[in-house]
């Protein structure tokens, strides 16, 4: 395998994010909804571990490829989004009542 000793070769990915939202309660509604999906992830190519602190949650993604931490980002990112959306929502729904 010639691609092992290219140092253009990429062997593994790694990333961490943090997140910060407006306070606790939100963090833990986002971190409950994508919960499940860190338990039920199938691939052995992409590894996520999620930890909650205060307000800020903080992801830390390994990946044997490019492909698989793209996809595994974009996912994430994407639910992240859906939930802070979702609680968007329902304040307006509330404040309005």
């Amino acid at each position: 395998m010639e691609h092992i000793n290219d140092p253009k070769f990429l062997e593994s990915v790694k990333t961490e994010i943090e997140i910060e939202f407006d306070n606790s309660q939100e963090a833990e509604i986002v971190l409950g909804s994508i919960k499940p999906e860190i338990n039920g992830s199938p691939s052995d190519r992409t590894t996520v571990s999620i930890d909650i602190h205060d307000n800020t949650l903080k992801i830390i993604i390994k990946a044997k490829d490019t492909a698989s931490f793209r996809a595994s980002l974009n996912s994430y990112l994407r639910w992240i989004k859906l939930s802070k959306e979702i609680i968007n929502l329902k304040n307006e729904y509330f404040n309005q009542l």
